[in-house]
């Protein structure tokens, strides 16, 4: 009987072995403090994109209160094809999930830099405005208050290794989907459905998410989309600012050439297109933070123009502009997207003609204008708008 059994006996040891190996392969990396959080393991091709890496508790949370608030690190794909890290946090409400679980917003933040210190997660208000924060922080913490989870995407480069591809559709999509899956395996209670959002750059990344989503991760049921003051149409922007014929503040479009080149190396002829003193400034966009860069020793408030070259030529950079507008791709399910009249940043003019855009292509478009509101004004403008859309799309 005793022999009958040792094979038995040892053939169970082997399964839970087994077992037991695959459990801890499949647990999360033990997570660095400090700055080292954000360097990945030099080995990510046992990760897919979505897969978390590791995770910590947020210190600050973000000025975020009833939730529970992680750091995370998690693999996407990069802008070269490759894997790579990218860095953000996760939020879910106190409390007892709702049947089928916390339904997600996922949130892209609004230019801060293109520097690693100024990723969210890293930053403190010294690299942002921090009425911009502020106004942030308020509008996560009402879909908090609202039941809902919030995630929160670093994006590629920013925070983590490697340069980050400002305004590249594609790579900021992917951040903004791919923590959404990253959350889901750090919280079971994370619900399938999930509602893009964000401001500026980040309106720009949720518009490219969510029309990336069918593709890129089918399994999230992408129920809507809000954009505010979402840039597009930038290689007329490019050619306004250039021309001088629009005051495009010259930072903005510093760093929209260093995405571009990041993107697109060796491609970009970036002094072909600033001049000397353009060229003399333009390195300090891949070491400094937005408000370091509006100095007055930087580029300041000053327009385009006043960096560019004598009969710079936007036709240099349409082509790659216009492969990352989000006026192009198809945008899927109930769109809002939202706009000051008075915005400096992002002009009206261009946002109207996304709209015009997006309505020839009968896209479900919810397109409001709010009279006198600048560039940040608009996060809490629209809070009424934005809490009556959430509710209809997640069907509430």
């Amino acid at each position: 009987m005793i022999r009958r059994l040792v094979p038995v006996l040892a053939s169970a040891a082997l399964v839970l072995s087994v077992a037991a190996c695959t459990a801890e392969e499949d647990e999360p990396r033990s997570a660095p403090q400090g700055t080292a959080f954000y360097t990945p393991p030099a080995d990510l091709s046992e990760y897919a994109h979505g897969d978390l890496i590791w995770s910590r508790e947020l210190e600050g949370t973000m000025g975020l209160e009833q939730a529970d608030v992680s750091l995370v690190l998690y693999a996407q794909q990069g802008v070269g094809g490759d894997t790579v890290a990218t860095s953000g946090f996760v939020a879910v409400p106190d409390g007892t999930a709702p049947d089928g679980g916390w339904p997600v917003v996922t949130w892209a933040h609004g230019t801060t830099g293109i520097a690693d210190q100024c990723a969210p997660t890293r930053a403190d208000s010294t690299i942002a405005d921090p009425a911009a924060i502020g106004t942030t922080s308020t509008r996560l913490q009402r879909w908090i208050d609202s039941g809902h989870a919030v995630v929160a995407t670093d994006y590629e480069g920013l925070g983590t290794p490697g340069d980050h591809p400002y305004l590249i559709g594609a790579s900021q999509g992917r951040a903004v989907l791919d923590i959404v899956r990253a959350a889901r395996q750090l919280d079971p209670d994370l619900s399938d459905r999930v509602m893009t959002a964000g401001h500026s750059q980040g309106g720009h990344a949720a518009l490219w998410a969510t029309s990336m989503a069918p593709h890129y991760t089918r399994e999230l049921d992408v129920v809507g989309t809000v954009a505010f003051a979402p840039p597009s149409h930038m290689s007329l922007a490019a050619e306004v600012g250039l021309s001088g014929e629009v005051a495009v503040p010259a930072a903005l479009v510093a760093m929209i050439l260093r995405g571009l080149e990041v993107a697109y190396p060796g491609k970009i002829p970036v002094d072909e297109l600033l001049n000397a003193k353009g060229v003399k400034l333009y390195p300090q966009v891949r070491e400094e933070c937005l408000m370091d860069l509006l100095g007055p020793d930087r580029f300041g408030l000053a327009p385009m123009n006043r960096f560019a070259a004598k009969n710079a030529d936007a036709d240099l950079v349409r082509g790659p502009l216009d492969a990352n507008d989000p006026s192009f791709p198809e945008v899927r399910g109930p769109i809002l997207v939202v706009q000051g009249t008075a915005d400096s940043v992002v002009p009206q003019v261009l946002t109207d003609s996304l709209a015009k855009a997006y309505r020839a292509r009968g896209l479900d478009l919810t397109y409001t204008t709010y009279r006198g509101a600048e560039h940040t004004d608009v996060l809490d403008r629209s809070a009424k708008q934005v809490a009556a859309f959430t509710a209809e799309a997640f069907g509430g």
